[in-house]
């Protein structure tokens, strides 16, 4: 389990089973935002264990003292966020007390653990749905050293993740649709070439199902023609039976007569 994995079962074990308290803030049974953030942290070596537990105007210092790194903002305005970063609310030098708010990141997009005065302890919410609600706060977000995730620089995981960052950048570029058509259906709006791909494998599904709404109107269309032909030959096999073997009226086996050429045979007979 990697530095990060403990520090996040750290706050994970506490979810649902502590209180928020700004005043009785140092465990076992309350905690603030930044108390907590400190403790799992310190719980997992990540920093020093004799570094007193701050706040979160001094988490800024803390963080970056134990070599993590600010997130920059991507070319959408957004911060790519990873499973592990730990996000501040508040701007540094008045973040303190309920001027800020701190918590980790549990995956790589939007979910989010943190102790928190309005559910009264620790949980798990979306980030920006909290964050929207508390006022849309200026945000910094730090990364954890690669060593703290139990990779090193350039080991499979770190290069998948930079890859699919890399591809996520190209995906979301920007460029101005060209050509008469193009103009006419969509105008001159930017666009971003994941618009593009999106729009494309949804038409790719509009077609798709086109193709299986033909594939079932041709299966119930074999499956009438087959019950025809099933009628068919049981009609066929009625009216040879009842020619050379017995017939029924009725459909009834108590009721069965002999066929015409039985009875023509029995006439000539006599």
């Amino acid at each position: 389990m990697s530095a990060i994995d403990t520090a996040l079962e750290w706050m994970n074990s506490r979810k649902g089973k502590v209180h928020y308290s700004m005043t009785d803030r140092l465990g076992p049974n309350s905690y603030d935002c930044s108390s907590a953030v400190y403790l799992a942290l310190k719980h997992a070596g990540l920093i020093p264990a004799g570094e007193s537990v701050g706040n979160t105007d001094t988490l800024f210092g803390t963080l970056e003292r134990a070599g993590w790194t600010r997130v920059a903002r991507d070319h959408t305005g957004g911060y790519p966020a990873r499973r592990g970063d730990i996000f501040i609310w508040g701007v540094r030098g008045a973040s303190s007390g309920a001027a800020g708010h701190t918590g980790f990141f549990l995956d790589d997009h939007d979910m989010i653990i943190h102790c928190n005065y309005g559910y009264n302890g620790i949980s798990v919410n979306p980030h920006d749905t909290i964050w929207v609600a508390n006022g849309s706060p200026a945000v910094t977000i730090y990364r954890p050293p690669a060593s703290a995730l139990g990779r090193t620089t350039g080991s499979n995981d770190e290069v998948y993740r930079q890859v699919k960052a890399a591809m996520s950048d190209a995906f979301n570029r920007t460029f101005i649709r060209q050509g008469d058509l193009a103009k006419n259906r969509f105008g001159d709006a930017r666009v971003k070439y994941r618009t593009v791909f999106e729009w494309l494998v949804t038409q790719y599904l509009v077609i798709e199902g086109m193709i299986e709404d033909i594939e079932r109107l041709q299966l119930q269309q074999h499956n009438q023609n087959m019950q025809l032909l099933e009628h068919s030959i049981k009609r066929y096999d009625e009216v040879w039976a009842g020619i050379f073997t017995k017939y029924s009226l009725t459909g009834n086996p108590a009721d069965m007569q002999p066929g015409i050429l039985p009875q023509l045979e029995t006439m000539v007979e006599k």
